[in-house]
């Protein structure tokens, strides 16, 4: 864990002390992990991960992996207000055959037409059973279809 934070540190251009105060910890929590002493607590990686939102809990925690995601998505990007967002269309699925088509329709055919023989078979239908949307302040709301 140690050599992590230190990469943390030299990645985001802190010192242990400049980490403490924004993680808003004692300075000597830092230095006693640092030097091996202590172990983190789960409320210090979670304010690493709070503070730092690119880094991969994976890496963090177990070691594996990349230090930062590689596709970042912040919830608040995705919902800008607390009202109920509507979930995408669904798309359709390939349920029968073309008809046949007719010589001269045949012949209109171009090469970015898909042949349906080819397809992969339809996967049986989804629906949602809820949506929820996780806000800053550790609260969440739970919408249910109707």
């Amino acid at each position: 864990m140690k050599d992590r934070l230190s990469k943390i540190l030299a990645s985001e251009g802190l010192t242990p002390s400049l980490l403490a105060d924004k993680l808003g910890i004692q300075r000597s929590g830092i230095s006693h992990i640092m030097s091996g002493r202590n172990y983190p607590s789960f409320d210090f990686l979670q304010k690493i991960l709070v503070n730092f939102p690119k880094l991969s809990a994976e890496w963090l925690i177990l070691g594996q992996g990349t230090m930062y995601k590689t596709t970042v998505t912040n919830l608040s990007d995705l919902f800008t207000s607390s009202e109920p967002v509507a979930p995408p269309p669904v798309s359709p699925t390939v349920s029968e055959k073309p008809k046949n088509l007719s010589s001269v329709e045949a012949g209109k055919k171009n090469s970015l037409d898909i042949n349906p023989e080819i397809l992969p078979p339809a996967e049986p239908k989804k629906t949602i059973e809820k949506i929820m949307v996780l806000y800053s302040d550790k609260t969440f709301t739970t919408y249910f279809p109707e």
